[in-house]
């Protein structure tokens, strides 16, 4: 451990085994740079761990580049109502929704998935692994009309099938298939379940995803 310099009143820095830290004698905890299981031990904690990254990719010329690219492709209509169209409600009119698995739980994801194979992750590392995700076009994502995005997060019986979206999201899913977490397998396997029952898919790879993701619960004890 060694402590540094820093010129702000009642705050102080140092190195705990290679990890910078802000403390205070004022303060109660510590502000570490890496996270790791202990520092994300609590749930709260942990969700405004997520919840930062996603405001950070949100807010990101990223974001904002890739809904462009994704719109010069001519997804630029409402993908429930198709007569809305960017032309008639303007870009902001047209919003981006990550469907299938909602941005919070893509983060969650790739944190586990960090956390399980390297052992630390930073806010930082997540949001660049979403940039780096989009921008391979790893991410279900479907466009909608405002109010019709409102509705989807107001209705839980909304269901938009997967050959509505776009991306090749069961990438990212193989990808990252050891930072699976229980309620995410779950919430996948339901979604599968309704997709092919109403059929209009791809259901032998649905099927294998679904195996695949079976396994990885059966292996961690979750079935």
């Amino acid at each position: 451990m060694s402590t540094e310099y820093n010129p702000l009143p009642g705050i102080e820095t140092y190195q705990d085994n290679m990890n910078p830290t802000l403390c205070s004698p004022y303060s109660s905890y510590e502000i570490k740079f890496y996270q790791t299981r202990e520092t994300l031990n609590d749930v709260d904690t942990y969700r405004q761990f997520l919840k930062n990254v996603e405001l950070q990719f949100r807010h990101s010329t990223t974001y904002t580049r890739y809904k462009g690219f994704v719109m010069s492709l001519g997804l630029d209509h409402c993908q429930i109502h198709g007569y809305l169209s960017a032309d008639m409600v303007g870009d902001k009119g047209i919003e981006m929704h990550h469907c299938i698995l909602t941005l919070f739980d893509l983060a969650l994801i790739i944190t586990e998935y960090m956390l399980n194979t390297v052992g630390y992750v930073t806010t930082f590392d997540v949001v660049q692994t979403l940039k780096d995700e989009h921008k391979l076009n790893h991410i279900a994502l479907v466009m909608l009309s405002k109010t019709a995005h409102q509705v989807y997060h107001s209705d839980s019986g909304m269901f938009i099938h997967p050959s509505m979206c776009f991306g090749q999201w069961w990438v990212f899913l193989e990808k990252y298939m050891q930072g699976m977490t229980q309620d995410v397998a779950f919430k996948l396997l339901y979604y599968f379940k309704r997709s092919i029952e109403l059929g209009e898919t791809l259901d032998n790879d649905l099927l294998s995803l679904r195996d695949n993701i079976i396994d990885w619960s059966e292996k961690h004890g979750y079935t």
